[in-house]
């Protein structure tokens, strides 16, 4: 690996480690089968994903970064507080995650965990160009993100007690919100729980 490649990964886990308490605040502990591999720069993309690539360990994975991230301070810690966020309830290899879906639910508490963090970090007019950003470019994104922060608003604790359930954000029903004692709208709670696409 070379040096300025170890600064960049270095950075990049200075973030995660930075920010996983405030995750961990927002949606639990991660799932006790996760784990977290590393990073990887990858300049033949350019959204932030997760790798998960040993069946024999489904949910051990890599986070890959696009390379222009690393260019841009905002975009940065929008996608680590992605990612991050997702890996709190991966996915897995692609033989576990056959049979799960990535909800409304699961993508706009990612994107709402970037929001925090934006906020916290660049302030309120960042946010606002950001969320601007998501609505015209990726308004999936921006409509997750809407119905998850209307859902925390009502209960900052919600994807905490729907976890208490079902570890695995993906495998909530609408059953759960009841057993939860999550009070939401039944409207916005079918619309959390279908899946998202991008």
């Amino acid at each position: 690996m070379s040096e300025s490649l170890s600064v960049e990964i270095s950075k990049l886990e200075k973030i995660r480690s930075s920010w996983l308490p405030a995750v961990e605040f927002l949606f639990g502990k991660p799932v006790s089968e996760a784990e977290f591999l590393g990073f990887e720069l990858r300049a033949d993309t350019q959204t932030p994903s997760t790798s998960f690539s040993d069946a024999e360990k489904p949910f051990s994975y890599t986070i890959q970064i696009p390379q222009k991230s690393l260019t841009n301070d905002v975009l940065l810690l929008a996608d680590v507080m992605h990612e991050l966020s997702h890996n709190i309830f991966p996915l897995g290899f692609r033989s576990h995650h056959n049979e799960r879906k990535m909800t409304v639910l699961c993508e706009g508490a990612a994107t709402y965990a970037a929001v925090v963090a934006l906020r916290q970090v660049f302030g309120e007019d960042c946010v606002d160009e950001y969320l601007n950003v998501l609505r015209e470019q990726a308004f999936s994104y921006y409509d997750a993100f809407s119905y998850v922060a209307v859902l925390l608003a009502d209960d900052p604790a919600a994807i905490k007690k729907l976890r208490e359930i079902h570890p695995f954000l993906q495998d909530v029903q609408k059953a759960d919100f009841a057993a939860a004692e999550v009070n939401v709208d039944v409207k916005i709670k079918d619309i959390l729980l279908m899946t998202f696409r991008a």
